[in-house]
């Protein structure tokens, strides 16, 4: 493959859908002792074969840590929170041959801050560094990771 351009992109990362059927399973969990808290939640994505004889690998994410309440009143919260996430995901398989540049392995750290507004608004925005990313092969992953969510329950 003289002059072919390297790159880690590749077809099956741009997949619009794959044509499977998975299922989700999940859980979470929330202790808190006075202004500190600990919060843990898990995800484990089961994936069937789709379309064109591909098969997405399961996929286990993970994230949770240790946080404070930098404000606690009936009528809003702030938190501050030390997370660490992660995800363990193994080959992808086409046609019955395992895909060699699908499988990963990261771990990343970083803080969040969480409020919540009322019984229905809740807000959260995070930074995740990595602190190991060990990729099967050559792969686009990311340097860090901003997340941002809104809710309004109604």
């Amino acid at each position: 493959m003289d002059g072919a351009v390297v790159s880690g992109i590749h077809g099956h990362d741009l997949a619009l859908g794959s044509g499977s059927y998975d299922g989700v399973l999940g859980t979470s969990g929330f202790f808190r002792r006075q202004r500190f808290f600990l919060s843990a939640a898990a995800q484990y994505a089961i994936r069937t074969k789709g379309d064109f004889d591909y098969r997405f690998a399961n996929d286990l994410t993970w994230t949770g840590g240790p946080g404070y309440f930098l404000a606690l009143t009936e009528d809003y919260t702030i938190a501050l929170q030390a997370n660490v996430s992660g995800e363990n995901k193994s080959h992808d398989e086409f046609q019955g041959s395992r895909v060699d540049d699908s499988g990963l392995t990261s771990v990343y750290l970083g803080p969040q801050f969480t409020l919540t507004w009322g019984e229905r608004f809740s807000a959260e925005v995070g930074l995740d560094l990595p602190v190991s990313v060990n990729n099967s092969a050559l792969q686009a992953v990311p340097d860090f990771r901003v997340r941002a969510g809104l809710t309004w329950r109604f």
